[in-house]
């Protein structure tokens, strides 16, 4: 199936102003266009537009992304995406072990503060 930048704007919640930046940074490879000159997006546009708005949204470096971008059609390249994912999914969990523990603290801290409504009611 084929989209316009319209419908991959409505699809990927970016604007087409986003779109075109990110073709033109190299963040998405180069799109097909129609005999008119417009962009036409396919499949493989979108699901790699999804994947890149997912591990952007992890914190993935943009200069890692623009790496894995270049390199991402590539199968001889297999190895070296596996590293890159690999190691962001090990950043990942760490951050995601910082936030439970900050999430720990704040719930003892609010076990401290119902404690303390409860002492103060009962008086």
């Amino acid at each position: 199936m084929n989209y316009s930048i319209n419908e991959i704007s409505r699809l990927t919640k970016l604007s087409k102003y986003t779109l075109r930046y990110y073709e033109k940074e190299g963040l998405v490879p180069k799109i097909k266009r129609n005999s008119s000159g417009y962009r036409i997006y396919n499949e493989k546009d979108l699901e790699w537009l999804t994947f890149l708005l997912k591990v952007k949204e992890t914190g993935m470096p943009i200069q890692t992304l623009k790496r894995f971008s270049r390199i991402m059609f590539n199968p001889k390249t297999i190895p070296e995406r596996r590293k890159i994912l690999l190691e962001h999914k090990q950043h990942i969990i760490q951050q995601q072990e910082k936030l439970q523990k900050s999430l720990d603290a704040i719930d003892k801290k609010f076990k401290k503060y119902d404690e303390i409504q409860r002492k103060s009611i009962e008086l």
